[in-house]
């Protein structure tokens, strides 16, 4: 009896010891998505409802944004020489959005801002973007409670028609960085995620046995 409780509490301790370093294991970015974070500046529109006519305001938005800034947000040479654009033409964006706001007949408040946001795994024009926070040109159009509408200005993906993996190479991305960006799925995640249920699984065992 001495022996069961024994063993039963030193399982208890163990795995009490040894999940939280699985799951820092699991959860911790890939080198990869570490470098993907830090090398990506996202657009991000968000519309002020999903009304059919908020949605087409904000792609109007969107276009104006592209159309007046894209070619100068792609003179820069690396993402901090993008950002550095960005800061410098904030207010310019933003009284562009508004103009284009008002023009269509609304009077809904703008606010465009550069800031850390968290983005759940996306795909965009045969790209994939794992979840995680990024550098983003936030456009709120009014309440900001619609669909929003997101794309790369940095690599500079909004308006290249180079594809993907050639604009990626070209901003200094490795190979394995634009192999995470452009395939289906990614193998290591897929790999940790395997992780996780192995061990959640074989604890089930264990507490099976003493329980």
């Amino acid at each position: 009896m001495k022996q069961y409780t024994f063993m039963k509490h030193f399982l208890i301790v163990f795995s009490a010891l040894l999940l939280p370093v699985v799951m820092l294991f699991v959860f911790l970015p890939l080198h990869d998505a570490s470098a993907v974070y830090d090398g990506v500046i996202r657009l991000h529109v968000l519309a002020h409802s999903d009304e059919e006519d908020e949605q087409k305001l904000k792609l109007s938005v969107r276009d104006a944004i592209l159309s007046a800034f894209g070619d100068v947000i792609n003179e820069g040479e690396s993402k901090e020489e993008a950002e550095a654009l960005l800061s410098s033409l904030l207010l310019d964006i933003e009284l562009l959005a508004e103009e284009t706001v008002k023009a269509a007949g609304y009077d809904h408040d703008v606010t465009v801002s550069l800031c850390r946001e968290y983005y759940p795994t996306r795909e965009y024009e045969g790209m994939r973007l794992p979840a995680g926070e990024y550098l983003s040109l936030r456009v709120l159009i009014g309440d900001g409670a619609g669909k929003n509408w997101w794309c790369m200005v940095y690599p500079p993906l909004c308006t290249s028609s180079a594809e993907a993996g050639e604009a990626l190479s070209e901003a200094g991305f490795t190979p394995s960085q634009v192999r995470l960006l452009t395939e289906d799925e990614d193998k290591e995640y897929v790999v940790r995620f395997k992780v996780v249920e192995s061990v959640s699984s074989a604890w089930k065992k264990v507490k099976g046995w003493f329980s």
